[in-house]
Protein backbone atom coordinates (compact mmCIF):
# COMPACT_ATOMS: atom_id res chain seq x y z
CA UNK A 1 0.00 0.00 0.00
CA UNK A 2 1.36 3.43 -0.81
CA UNK A 3 1.04 6.51 1.39
CA UNK A 4 -0.51 9.64 -0.05
CA UNK A 5 -0.25 12.89 1.89
CA UNK A 6 -1.54 16.29 0.73
CA UNK A 7 -2.56 14.86 -2.67
CA UNK A 8 0.97 13.54 -3.26
CA UNK A 9 1.77 9.84 -3.40
CA UNK A 10 5.50 9.64 -3.98
CA UNK A 11 5.67 5.83 -3.74
CA UNK A 12 2.90 5.36 -6.29
CA UNK A 13 4.59 7.88 -8.58
CA UNK A 14 7.91 6.03 -8.19
CA UNK A 15 6.33 2.63 -8.89
CA UNK A 16 4.42 3.92 -11.92
CA UNK A 17 7.62 5.39 -13.38
CA UNK A 18 9.52 2.19 -12.63
CA UNK A 19 6.84 0.19 -14.46
CA UNK A 20 7.21 2.40 -17.53
CA UNK A 21 11.02 2.33 -17.42
CA UNK A 22 11.58 -1.30 -16.47
CA UNK A 23 8.56 -3.58 -16.07
CA UNK A 24 10.78 -6.48 -15.02
CA UNK A 25 12.19 -4.56 -12.05
CA UNK A 26 8.67 -3.52 -11.05
CA UNK A 27 7.53 -7.16 -11.14
CA UNK A 28 10.50 -8.22 -9.01
CA UNK A 29 9.88 -5.42 -6.51
CA UNK A 30 6.15 -6.21 -6.37
CA UNK A 31 6.99 -9.88 -5.67
CA UNK A 32 9.20 -8.77 -2.79
CA UNK A 33 6.41 -6.59 -1.39
CA UNK A 34 4.02 -9.56 -1.55
CA UNK A 35 6.57 -11.80 0.16
CA UNK A 36 7.06 -9.36 3.02
CA UNK A 37 3.32 -8.68 3.34
CA UNK A 38 2.73 -12.36 4.11
CA UNK A 39 4.55 -11.92 7.45
CA UNK A 40 3.68 -9.88 10.53
CA UNK A 41 7.30 -8.77 10.75
CA UNK A 42 10.02 -9.48 8.26
CA UNK A 43 13.60 -8.47 7.72
CA UNK A 44 16.09 -9.75 5.20
CA UNK A 45 19.29 -7.93 4.30
CA UNK A 46 18.84 -8.21 0.53
CA UNK A 47 15.04 -7.90 0.33
CA UNK A 48 13.63 -5.75 3.15
CA UNK A 49 16.18 -4.07 5.36
CA UNK A 50 15.71 -1.83 8.43
CA UNK A 51 17.34 1.59 7.88
CA UNK A 52 16.46 3.13 11.25
CA UNK A 53 13.58 4.75 13.13
CA UNK A 54 11.10 2.06 12.05
CA UNK A 55 11.77 2.65 8.37
CA UNK A 56 12.61 -0.19 5.98
CA UNK A 57 13.74 -0.38 2.39
CA UNK A 58 12.67 -2.83 -0.27
CA UNK A 59 15.82 -3.42 -2.26
CA UNK A 60 16.57 -4.18 -5.88
CA UNK A 61 19.88 -3.43 -7.55
CA UNK A 62 19.99 0.33 -8.04
CA UNK A 63 16.56 1.10 -6.55
CA UNK A 64 15.01 1.43 -3.12
CA UNK A 65 11.38 1.67 -2.01
CA UNK A 66 10.93 2.91 1.55
CA UNK A 67 8.19 1.64 3.86
CA UNK A 68 7.10 1.24 7.47
CA UNK A 69 4.70 -0.86 9.51
CA UNK A 70 1.48 0.25 11.12
CA UNK A 71 -1.41 -1.67 12.60
CA UNK A 72 -5.18 -1.54 12.44
CA UNK A 73 -6.30 -3.04 15.71
CA UNK A 74 -4.72 -6.22 17.00
CA UNK A 75 -5.19 -8.45 13.98
CA UNK A 76 -4.24 -6.35 10.96
CA UNK A 77 -0.94 -4.81 10.00
CA UNK A 78 -0.03 -2.57 7.13
CA UNK A 79 3.14 -1.94 5.24
CA UNK A 80 2.93 1.61 3.95
CA UNK A 81 5.33 2.60 1.19
CA UNK A 82 6.36 6.25 1.41
CA UNK A 83 8.69 6.94 -1.50
CA UNK A 84 11.41 5.47 -3.64
CA UNK A 85 14.74 6.35 -5.09
CA UNK A 86 17.80 5.16 -6.88
CA UNK A 87 20.97 4.21 -5.15
CA UNK A 88 23.24 6.44 -7.19
CA UNK A 89 25.33 7.50 -4.22
CA UNK A 90 25.23 7.57 -0.42
CA UNK A 91 24.29 11.26 -0.28
CA UNK A 92 21.18 10.74 -2.47
CA UNK A 93 20.24 7.61 -0.58
CA UNK A 94 20.52 9.46 2.77
CA UNK A 95 18.31 12.27 1.40
CA UNK A 96 15.74 9.67 0.25
CA UNK A 97 15.77 8.03 3.70
CA UNK A 98 15.34 11.41 5.41
CA UNK A 99 12.35 12.24 3.17
CA UNK A 100 10.78 8.82 3.84
CA UNK A 101 11.20 9.25 7.61
CA UNK A 102 9.55 12.67 7.42
CA UNK A 103 6.58 11.16 5.57
CA UNK A 104 6.32 8.37 8.15
CA UNK A 105 6.40 10.92 10.98
CA UNK A 106 3.73 13.07 9.29
CA UNK A 107 1.51 10.01 8.89
CA UNK A 108 1.75 9.04 12.58
CA UNK A 109 1.18 12.64 13.67
CA UNK A 110 -1.92 12.91 11.47
CA UNK A 111 -3.16 9.57 12.77
CA UNK A 112 -2.68 10.67 16.39
CA UNK A 113 -4.26 14.09 15.82
CA UNK A 114 -7.28 12.86 13.87
CA UNK A 115 -7.52 9.07 13.48
CA UNK A 116 -10.89 9.31 11.72
CA UNK A 117 -9.27 11.29 8.90
CA UNK A 118 -6.99 8.41 7.80
CA UNK A 119 -8.41 6.73 4.70
CA UNK A 120 -7.17 3.31 3.59
CA UNK A 121 -7.48 2.59 -0.12
CA UNK A 122 -5.87 -0.44 -1.68
CA UNK A 123 -4.38 0.16 -5.09
CA UNK A 124 -1.77 -1.58 -7.20
CA UNK A 125 0.71 0.23 -9.42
Amino acid sequence: MTLGIDDQDLAKKFLTKLGKDDGRKLQQLTARISRVADHHTYEHETIFNHVGDGLYEFKRPGIRLYAFYDSLGNDHHLILCTSGGTKNNKKEQNADITKAKQLKDRYFKAKADNPDHIVIEEDTP
